[in-house]
């Protein structure tokens, strides 16, 4: 579990990388499709053809999840891969709110809390000047965080109509692969890689960040918890941050770390609160 964290960490600096070549919905595309064609290689001889709920919870998943890519690329043209890490990791918080507005009841204090540290965190993370001004990356890297909230509460309602099937899980990935390189070519044209490191990039992002990770989180919370996976799940930002700097040398100032900091132990708090009342964890 801590390798695919630590894979999704690295795919911030991948899709920086590749898209000094690609278009975002293009890299969308190729990412997706390569994930589509390698699980279903893997997982062919399990794989069965969707029924009619599965072909219609798949086009809605993969349409999700092309959507959620889509704002992050776009984010990522403007915006630093590490400050997008973080950005990222407040889907936590958001899944809270979100819960909270569902089931019309007020947020535990804690999670008000929370709530209210990470705001303090993402103004120091990406203010812009004296003034609380976010750029356009960083907006649309908080709606892809948002989408993915969304996201993950529909896998949780397909789950208890036990529609959240490894079919659903394979088919989800092709659909956001075609979506992502038709719109790709109608916006942009019909885009390929043009370097070595571009087509390194597009396959790290679709066999390890994508298929590998699909196949290893499977497998691996068969016999972790999931409060265990959620808090291993709070080390990607780091990750994210750690390899930014590597390899693509950014360097965060001190006021962003501040923000980042505040940030990264807000979730974590969240997610240990949540350890410690089970029932409301498992709801």
């Amino acid at each position: 579990m801590l390798i695919v964290t630590a894979a999704w960490g690295a795919s911030y600096m991948w899709m920086k990388l590749a898209l000094t070549g690609v278009g975002p919905l293009s890299l969308v595309g190729w990412r997706f499709g390569t994930a589509f064609l390698a699980t279903i290689i893997v997982f062919f001889r399990v794989l069965r053809w969707p029924t009619k709920a599965e072909w219609r919870v798949s086009l809605i998943m993969g349409t999700m999840l092309f959507s959620m890519f889509a704002l992050i690329m776009l984010g990522l043209e403007t915006t630093d891969a590490s400050t997008a890490g973080f950005l990222m990791s407040t889907t936590t918080v958001f899944v809270a709110v979100l819960e909270a507005l569902i089931h019309r009841t007020w947020p535990r204090p804690m999670t008000i809390m929370t709530i209210l540290v990470v705001m303090v965190g993402l103004y120091l993370l990406v203010m812009n000047g004296g003034g609380l001004k976010f750029s356009g990356g960083a907006l649309f890297c908080l709606g892809c965080s948002i989408l993915y909230a969304v996201y993950i509460m529909y896998s949780g309602r397909l789950a208890q109509r036990q529609l959240a099937t490894l079919t659903v899980s394979v088919w989800q990935l092709g659909v956001a692969g075609v979506e992502g390189l038709a719109l790709g070519a109608l916006v942009d044209g019909v885009q390929l890689p043009t370097t070595v490191g571009q087509w390194g990039a597009i396959l790290a992002l679709g066999l390890i960040c994508s298929a590998f990770g699909f196949v290893a989180q499977t497998k691996v919370q068969h016999y972790l918890p999931p409060a265990t996976v959620s808090l291993i799940y709070t080390l990607e930002p780091i990750f994210s941050a750690l390899f930014a700097y590597l390899m693509l040398h950014e360097i965060m100032t001190t006021r962003q770390w501040l923000g980042a900091a505040l940030i990264f132990f807000s979730v974590m708090v969240s997610e240990l609160v949540k350890i410690h009342r089970p029932a409301i964890h498992q709801n």
